[in-house]
């Protein structure tokens, strides 16, 4: 169990460059991680703001093992950790976004098919059970991507997987509605067996 001290100590041998100083330390809302919060010495005990070093955000040093997570400086700590406590929990499984109804609902069928602008074969086939593991990503992005479709009617749930089988991936910052709607159009476009005829209601 690293202290505060040690895990200060761990964030300043990371500044091989120049002289890094600790501007604060404190502990994150589950107590695993020690939120360090770091720059070069001139910029935090000098106030010099030629010297501040951009590009990173807090140091996040995991009291347990030590391992060290280091934020991107265009979110909070509070948003990055939120992913760090998905990664853990997840123990290794993949966070799947699947569709929550059940397969052959024909109004989620319409529902879909209007929503995603796609053949109703293809929204069919996308509430199979074979073909539900829509879209994979951290559990925080995937979160909001359930919660914009269900604005629109689309209702989803975000389970845990071994396997993420066939499921696209969805990166952060793309979980806002269009660029939702955007992957899962292409989840549908993987249907091999297009048949040329026309659709047929559900």
């Amino acid at each position: 169990m690293l202290t505060q001290q040690e895990a200060c100590d761990l964030v300043l041998a990371g500044f091989t460059q120049t002289r890094g100083a600790i501007a604060a330390c404190e502990l994150d809302p589950r107590g695993q991680y020690w939120v360090i919060h770091a720059n070069s010495y001139e910029y935090v005990v000098n106030g010099r703001g030629d010297h501040c070093l951009v590009g990173a955000g807090a140091h996040l040093v995991h009291i347990a093992s030590g391992r060290l997570d280091v934020t991107p400086s265009y979110e909070t700590w509070h948003e990055s950790i939120q992913d760090i406590y998905d990664r853990d929990d997840a123990a290794g499984a993949h966070y799947v976004l699947r569709p929550d109804c059940a397969p052959g609902d024909k109004r989620a069928i319409v529902h879909l098919h209007q929503r995603l602008d796609c053949s109703l074969i293809d929204a069919r086939w996308m509430l199979d059970a074979a073909n539900r593991d829509w879209l994979t990503g951290t559990g925080r992005c995937l979160r909001h991507a359930r919660a914009e479709l269900a604005k629109h009617g689309i209702q989803t749930q975000v389970v845990l997987q071994d396997d993420p089988r066939q499921a696209l991936s969805l990166a952060p910052p793309n979980h806002f509605l269009h660029d939702v709607l955007k992957r899962l159009r292409e989840r549908a476009s993987l249907r091999v067996d297009r048949p040329h005829s026309q659709d047929v209601a559900p």
